[in-house]
């Protein structure tokens, strides 16, 4: 994200303490990528992004109009263009060729999302592109952050056209506030009726008229807050409290909840978006104790270097540690690297061309020197845009060629043998399904029957169990079927967690299933959200229902998700635990190159523990 300019604007002082409220944004959404236990909710980071973006941005626009009544839109867009693209064409060469050496599947990632990049649709690429479950698998692409970029981008061409439409009314700082104000209610009450738990929230995640609220809070707060750090009408003892306590609001919500939780689409976002306007109103007063707090250096040297640290971060992590759990020291390697970076990118490249570099230089080659100093000066001029120009044309042509010729690699070894085992097992799925429609239900199933006087084998050849899963469970098909032979096992490629009820139901309803128990085999794709109890009501008390803990560890809720499932099994009646991720720490020779999709000595192995814990229950 961009964090706007900054320069001081002509319409009020610069705030001192925005650089200190970036720079706690960008430490709060690296320590989530990290994996940090106390930034669970670290994403939360984007959004105050996003609403001091709005912010400022608007301040600049409106100090404009009320100098000019008009916006001049070409000069507007070409300082954002210098703020944001110059330091984006320097990070993806230095990504590309670092990924084409030491991560080829991140290579691959990478090339596809070139474009989304730098043209800024990156999150509408996200939503719509189709690229497939299997090119998707293991480490996600390196540019996938790009999208809050490619909404600010998007911001910055829509948001000044709306208010450039009405600029020339009379009464246009009423119409301002008004518009603003609607338009960012109605995106957070958008983003509140899209969400669907039983869908993939990309939709509702990336998508620009769901995610600008945020800006637009940004900017009613710049239309309707105080300027020049004056007293206002409210007493600053009142504002630092108020603020002060926003701001431990943010904290505590990026402590607290979880980065994917459903509370965060129904009205989080908006609540993080108005705790950060409330934090920079409290800043306004330049006096403020929370304004003075934010302006120590620590955090100003970080604020100032925030986009550069934001665009670095994510492809180092993935690139170092493969954006998995990982060390201390690890750790700090991926810190101490991005922080260099990012140094190297905000004096070399982002200050320069911000302050004119560009334009200077041309002017000076333009020039028709008099005087030996400035001929000497034209001429060093010159020649260091002579090398400047060669280097920048030898790496970008080297980044085409790497892009075009590097072969590509993904994170699954084997693909076309995975989906012909998703058509293979849908079809015996279907069969076994039908086979069930023609069996009268067994008067002494949907209960938990006691086969204390049969074998193991007979047990298991005798259950009659719903196995609800996805890929992974997938690969466990046909290992599964030889032990449970009497069962189902309903996979699908990809599935959401919410999707188990429904499936549930249709075996209940549709194919007159009442077997001896359920387990889920979910939570790989997505947040569990209110999955396990909502299924846990359907089955009713008497019927088991066994729980499987996932092991994704390049996916960020693999830790939130297996806390859910341990919880709810030691809390609800009739719920068992099989935890398949502690069962796999160690071998990593189970697992597929992606680490989460299993090969078959891992397929037999995650059988195994399934078939442990249905013994354990049903030979009591």
């Amino acid at each position: 994200m961009t964090m706007g300019d900054n320069k001081t604007v002509e319409r009020n002082n610069y705030i001192s303490g925005i650089d200190g409220l970036r720079a706690v944004a960008v430490l709060l959404v690296v320590a989530y990528h990290l994996k940090l236990p106390a930034a669970k909710g670290g994403l939360i980071g984007v959004t105050v992004f996003f609403v001091i973006s709005g912010f400022l941005i608007t301040r600049i626009l409106m100090s404009e109009i009320e100098n000019t009544n008009t916006i001049n839109l070409k000069n507007f867009w070409t300082r954002r263009i210098r703020r944001l693209l110059p330091a984006v064409l320097t990070m993806l060469p230095a990504l590309i060729f670092a990924s084409a050496v030491i991560n080829r599947v991140l290579f691959t990632k990478t090339c596809q999302d070139l474009l989304s990049a730098v043209f800024c649709y990156n999150n509408w690429w996200q939503i719509f592109n189709q690229v497939s479950y299997f090119e998707n698998a293991g480490a996600p692409s390196a540019l996938t952050h790009f999208w809050s970029l490619a909404i600010e981008a998007q911001f910055y061409v829509i948001y000044p056209l709306v208010l450039l439409a009405v600029a020339g009314f009379k009464n246009r700082k009423r119409m301002f506030v008004g518009i603003t104000f609607t338009l960012a209610i109605g995106s957070l009450g958008l983003m509140w009726l899209l969400f669907d738990p039983a869908k993939d929230p990309s939709r509702v995640y990336y998508g620009t008229d769901t995610r600008a609220f945020s800006l637009l809070f940004g900017s009613f707060l710049a239309m309707i807050g105080e300027g020049g750090g004056g007293e206002g009408k409210i007493p600053s003892f009142l504002r630092d409290i108020v603020g002060a306590a926003a701001f431990a609001g943010i904290i505590y919500m990026a402590a607290a909840i979880d980065g994917y939780s459903s509370f965060l689409y129904k009205g989080g976002h908006g609540l993080v978006s108005v705790l950060a306007a409330f934090v920079i109103y409290a800043m306004i007063n330049e006096n403020s104790i929370i304004n003075k707090s934010l302006s120590c250096y620590p955090l100003k040297w970080i604020g100032v270097r925030s986009y550069g640290i934001y665009l670095w971060h994510y492809p180092i992590i993935l690139l170092v540690s493969g954006g998995k759990k990982t060390t201390w020291w690890m750790i700090l390697v991926d810190i101490l690297l991005t922080g260099i970076l990012s140094a190297l990118s905000y004096h070399f490249i982002e200050t320069p061309i911000r302050r004119g570099a560009i334009g200077r230089n041309i002017k000076i080659m333009k020039s028709k020197p008099e005087t030996p100093w400035e001929k000497k000066k034209r001429k060093r001029t010159i020649q260091r845009n002579i090398k400047v120009i060669c280097g920048t044309a030898v790496i970008g042509v080297g980044a085409i060629l790497c892009v075009a010729f590097v072969p590509r690699d993904t994170a699954l070894s084997d693909i076309n043998a995975m989906k012909k085992r998703a058509e293979d097992a849908n079809e015996l799925t279907s069969r076994k399904a039908s086979e069930l429609r023609d069996k009268n239900a067994d008067s002494e199933t949907g209960g938990l029957k006691r086969r204390k006087n049969l074998s193991d084998e007979e047990i298991l050849a005798d259950l009659n169990l719903l196995l609800i899963g996805d890929s992974i469970a997938l690969d466990v098909t046909d290992y599964y079927y030889e032990t449970f032979p009497n069962s189902i096992s309903d996979t699908e490629i990809g599935r959401q967690t919410m999707e188990s009820a429904e499936i549930y139901d249709s075996y209940v309803q549709e194919n007159n299933w009442d077997g001896d128990g359920v387990i889920f085999a979910l939570g790989s794709n997505g947040p569990l959200y209110d999955a396990l109890p909502l299924l846990r009501e359907k089955m009713g008390p008497d019927r088991p229902l066994f729980i499987i803990t996932v092991k994704v560890p390049n996916n960020e809720w693999e830790a939130s998700n297996n806390e859910e499932i341990s919880k709810f099994a030691e809390t609800t009646d009739n719920t068992y635990l099989i935890d398949w991720y502690q069962a796999s720490e160690g071998h990593e020779e189970w697992f597929d190159e992606d680490d989460t999709h299993l090969l078959p000595e891992g397929a037999k192995a995650y059988r195994d523990k399934i078939r442990e814990a249905v013994l354990d229950v049903f030979q009591r």
